[in-house]
């Protein structure tokens, strides 16, 4: 927004002409706010060295003007250290021990909502490493897990070892092109070996805008509900949007999501009586918070109220949380989600949607805060924070909407071909049709279960799967009408 963007170029130009060492204020809009002063152990290093000349550096939030990263030596497993006065010592992440049994944490979210961000704090936080559902690093990591499950994007590989969540949360209009941009680095893999074989393109050079349009234009309305449906999963303790038999969790025929009508849905089973997990999140992240120096520090407590006191957990005292905020975005060696995933200054403005694909994210987010606004949830604190987030990415979506229709789009010509042009594409990438009739029916431990759902006039269903509706029109950027179609059709997954 306008004011994140003046205070950006307010704060990198006092990086340019002095140090930080007194609190600096600011008004918008009549309200005055006083920006987070970086402790003195931060400041102390805003003086340093690069072949003789001095450079000054800006200590606010890396998604405003931090451009930089401080080498250093790694140390022996230890907390970062909590010093006198606020100031802390960030330490090099570890694994927990193979003999320890800590109190698990499991951080989940849809794909590209932040999640390296909330990782690598909360690794400053703790110096605890954090996992991965896949295990990409080749070692066992116990104490705190990140997923995107139950997004067909994430597994349930920790089986019953951890003990509460954190979910992760962060607008779908920036998110769903975050999410893009990550898995067309990997070509589109779904699987752990297809993912691998691809790890070193991640973090690399966007996809092409080509390509994102036709992901886009197949997979928008699969993806937006999905987004509301993770939220949903967890705070109605594991809520199941996907058919039983479809262990992948892709909507894909033979199978079909379910229908908001039928609800209440099943719970699945990792989620029921608590029989892995206790599922119901105790704390609420949003990704635009804890990556802002003003909000950042105070999102990171919820997190360490959530850890603090468990089994095998480490850390930080609250007056050294703002220390270590900073002190984590300097030091730690891994790209940041705010390189990578971020918004409107990211490549991903480049990623746009169309008039009728903000018009649906909106609505998703109204139907959501209302949702969560029910009396039910109205004492609830992880549900007052969510209904907080999302009045927020209303307002900004809100106000992209409105610029939509001031400067409205060419409509292209129909093109009566563009639906089996997206279908093949599709189906060209990543994995192709994962039920397909020809792999399931050779499956054979599988086929008995779903067989009924196949039929001889199996062709003809594939015929009638792939019709759509041609509702309305929208423009899709290479002068092809955007059809509204059925979301049982099936496509690929990655």
């Amino acid at each position: 927004n306008s004011h994140h963007h003046i205070e950006k170029d307010k704060l990198c130009k006092m990086a340019n002409v002095q140090e930080v060492t007194t609190d600096s204020t600011s008004s918008t809009a009549g309200v005055t706010t006083t920006t987070a002063r970086p402790p003195s152990s931060i400041r102390r290093k805003i003086r340093f060295s690069i072949g003789g000349t001095k450079q000054r550096l800006c200590f606010v939030s890396i998604v405003l003007c931090v451009p930089f990263l401080l080498m250093i030596q790694k140390v022996a497993r230890q907390t970062s250290i909590s010093l006198p006065n606020g100031d802390c010592e960030w330490t090099q992440p570890v694994p927990l021990t193979g003999e320890s049994q800590p109190y698990g944490t499991l951080l989940t979210s849809y794909p590209a909502s932040g999640m390296r961000t909330a990782w690598q704090q909360i690794e400053g936080l703790t110096g605890i490493e954090v996992g991965d559902d896949y295990a990409y690093s080749g070692e066992e990591v116990k104490g705190i897990i990140k997923t995107q499950y139950p997004h067909y994007d994430g597994i349930w590989s920790y089986g019953s070892t951890l003990d509460q969540v954190i979910l992760i949360i962060r607008n779908p209009r920036w998110a769903i092109p975050s999410f893009h941009r990550i898995i067309s680095e990997m070509n589109y893999a779904q699987d752990w070996e297809g993912v691998y074989s691809f790890i070193d393109n991640l973090f690399g050079d966007e996809a092409p805008n080509a390509n994102w349009i036709k992901w886009r234009d197949i997979k928008f309305e699969d993806e937006i509900k999905i987004w509301a449906w993770h939220i949903d999963y967890w705070m109605e303790e594991g809520s199941q949007y996907w058919h039983p038999l479809d262990y992948e969790r892709i909507g894909q025929f033979p199978f079909h999501y379910n229908n908001e009508s039928s609800t209440p849905w099943i719970k699945d089973e990792h989620c029921r009586n608590h029989t892995d997990i206790d599922c119901f999140p105790k704390a609420i992240i949003a990704y635009e918070k804890l990556e802002h120096y003003l909000t950042g520090p105070d999102e990171l407590r919820k997190i360490a109220n959530v850890l603090r006191g468990k089994k095998g957990m480490t850390v930080l005292p609250d007056e050294s949380i703002n220390c270590i905020w900073f002190q984590t975005f300097v030091h730690h060696m891994e790209t940041n989600d705010v390189d990578i995933e971020g918004g409107e200054t990211s490549d991903n403005g480049n990623y746009n949607f169309t008039t009728t694909h903000i018009e649906t994210i909106l609505g998703t987010l109204k139907m959501m805060k209302d949702k969560y606004s029910q009396p039910r949830w109205r004492n609830v604190t992880v549900a007052l924070d969510l209904v907080s987030s999302l009045d927020e990415y209303i307002k900004d979506t809100t106000e992209e909407l409105y610029e939509a229709y001031s400067n409205p789009a060419p409509t292209p010509a129909p093109d009566p071909f563009y639906h089996q042009y997206l279908v093949e594409w599709y189906e060209s990438i990543g994995l192709g049709n994962r039920y397909s009739y020809e792999k399931v029916h050779n499956m054979i431990g599988y086929w008995p279960l779903v067989k009924d759902l196949f039929n001889e006039t199996y062709e003809e269903e594939q015929t009638t799967i792939h019709r759509y509706h041609e509702t309305s029109y929208v423009t899709s950027g290479e002068s092809r009408p955007v059809y509204i179609f059925s979301f049982l059709f099936p496509i690929a997954v990655f």
